[in-house]
């Protein structure tokens, strides 16, 4: 039966709320330490070792992370503005009541990461490979991702507004009231991964090659 609701559910998104922030250097940072309430300017984090720091009410401006790892890190209500990460290394990690925006990240590394209430804005990012992903009430909005890497992933109440994604992979993914209407999609890898996600009637028609190829059907002049 066809389902007859209106659209899909959208992100139930909880903005960060920053308090008093001191200002701290990137040199100061080890792995698996808490940090919480506090900015970083102008700072290059390097090759720093972040594995499992949790960071809480934070802020990221104007940083550079060129093969900082961050595997198992931890980001709840954090702010990045600005962000440079040719190499961004966070598989495993948790982001929660978070936002990026206005930065440009080459290669991001974050499958099986868990994402809940994500902001993701007016940002480019080459590749980003989230494969086994988690992800709740995540909005992508103003960006260009050369390739989008979601195979696996578990994603539930996501919103992709006036985003370009030039390789779309949703191979074996789980989808769940995911709004791809407002999104420029070239390839989609995975078609059967679609199911649960909304698309519009003009990228039907774009995908129709696509679909006919997947499904095995032969498409010729009328006789």
């Amino acid at each position: 039966m066809p389902d007859a609701s209106p659209g899909p559910k959208p992100p139930k998104r909880v903005a960060p709320k920053l308090g008093s922030l001191d200002t701290v250097e990137p040199t100061d940072l080890g792995p698996a330490e808490m940090r919480s309430d506090e900015r970083y300017v102008d700072a290059d984090f390097g090759d720093l070792d972040l594995g499992s720091t949790s960071f809480a009410g934070c802020a990221f401006l104007r940083v550079r992370m060129a093969g900082t790892d961050l595997r198992g890190a931890q980001f709840a209500e954090c702010t990045f503005t600005d962000l440079d990460a040719p190499t961004l290394s966070a598989p495993r990690s948790s982001w929660r009541s978070s936002t990026v925006s206005g930065s440009r990240i080459g290669s991001g590394e974050a499958y099986e990461c868990t994402w809940r209430s994500v902001l993701i804005e007016s940002s480019k990012i080459n590749y980003l490979n989230v494969r086994s992903a988690e992800w709740r009430d995540v909005v992508l909005r103003d960006c260009v991702i050369d390739e989008l890497d979601l195979s696996y992933a578990t994603v539930t109440r996501l919103a992709v507004e006036r985003c370009r994604i030039g390789t779309l992979d949703v191979s074996h993914a789980t989808l769940l009231d995911v709004d791809l209407r407002g999104a420029s999609l070239t390839t989609v890898n995975g078609l059967a991964g679609l199911a649960g996600a909304w698309i519009s009637e003009y990228q039907l028609s774009e995908f129709a090659p696509l679909l006919a190829g997947h499904l095995g059907i032969r498409v010729g002049p009328e006789s």
